[in-house]
């Protein structure tokens, strides 16, 4: 990958790490959500990979997507609570590490 692909990932998902913190101090907070979730890894990734592997590896790459989106409700459900108890920064490594736990244990089921 040249340095401008790279700088053009970067440019998208510091522009939407940006929008999605302006929208969080609107009184309309559930966009800054909606933003958050949009997909830049998931287009910039299938994008790539569009380019690099054959229709029938991407179609497993996205099928397994689908299946790893549990991982990401886990971690938002786990943030979710963790808030009620602890610091931000805290309850985003307890929700990390959940995520990763998932992730393991989603990997492990699915035998990769």
């Amino acid at each position: 990958m040249t340095p401008t692909p790279i700088m053009m990932c970067f440019t998208a998902g510091g522009s939407l790490v940006s929008i999605a913190t302006l929208l969080a101090r609107t009184r309309y907070p559930a966009l800054a959500g909606i933003a958050m979730l949009f997909p830049a890894v998931t287009l910039v990734g299938m994008f790539f990979a569009g380019q690099t592997v054959d229709t029938t590896q991407l179609k497993e790459i996205t099928k397994f997507s689908m299946y790893a989106l549990s991982t990401t409700f886990i971690f938002l459900l786990v943030f979710y609570y963790a808030q009620n108890s602890m610091s931000v920064p805290k309850s985003l490594m307890v929700a990390t590490t959940s995520w990763l736990i998932s992730a393991v244990a989603l990997t492990g089921i699915t035998r990769l």
